[in-house]
C-alpha cells in the first residue's frame, strides 16, 4: 500500500513539474500569442523580427521605407499586457506571400512561435510588384527569456529578452 502512495505522489509531482516547464497559456489562461493582423507591405526588406514594447516604438514603425502598415489597429494594444511582435518575410518580386501565427509555447523560458509561410502557387496570377509581407502578433511580456519564430521556408529567428 506505501508502494502505491509512492508512485502515485511521484506521479503528482511529475506532473506539475511537466506543467512548470512547458505552458501554452498565461497564468491568468490567456493565449500566449494571438495574431493582430498582417500585411502585404510592412516595409521590412529583409526577413526578421521587429520587437515593439511600447507605443514610442510603435511610432517609429511609420517611418520604415515603404511601409504601408495600419497602426491605428495597433495602437489599441494594452503594452502593460501584451508586446508586438512584427515577423517579417523579406521584399518579394510579387504578390500572394503571408505569414500565420499556428502555435505558442513557452518551453523551458523559451516563447517558440511557429508561423506557417504561404506563397503563391506556381500557376497563380499574382500582382507584379515589390511587397515586404508580414505578420503582427501581440506576444505576453511576462514568463519566458528568449523568444524563437520558425517557420517552414522561414528558418529560425530568436531574440533575448
Amino acid at each position: 500500500m506505501r508502494f502505491m502512495h509512492m508512485t502515485a505522489l511521484i506521479l503528482i509531482v511529475a506532473s506539475v513539474a511537466g506543467c512548470a516547464v512547458n505552458r501554452s497559456a498565461t497564468a491568468e489562461g490567456a493565449p500566449l500569442a494571438r495574431q493582430v493582423t498582417e500585411s502585404d507591405h510592412c516595409g521590412l526588406a529583409a526577413p526578421g523580427l521587429v520587437y515593439v514594447s511600447n507605443a514610442e516604438e510603435l511610432s517609429q514603425l511609420s517611418k520604415l521605407p515603404s511601409g504601408k502598415l495600419a497602426l491605428k489597429q495597433l495602437r489599441e494594444i494594452d503594452f502593460e499586457r501584451e508586446h508586438l511582435l512584427l515577423v517579417g518575410l523579406g521584399q518579394k518580386n510579387t504578390g500572394g506571400y503571408g505569414l500565420t501565427l499556428q502555435s505558442s509555447e513557452i518551453v523551458d523560458d523559451v516563447l517558440e512561435l511557429i508561423v506557417k509561410v504561404r506563397r503563391p502557387a506556381a500557376d497563380a496570377m499574382v500582382t507584379q510588384a515589390l511587397t515586404t509581407p508580414c505578420a503582427v502578433i501581440a506576444i505576453s511580456p511576462e514568463e519566458w527569456e528568449q523568444l524563437q519564430v520558425s517557420g517552414e521556408g522561414l528558418g529560425r529567428f530568436s531574440r533575448q529578452r
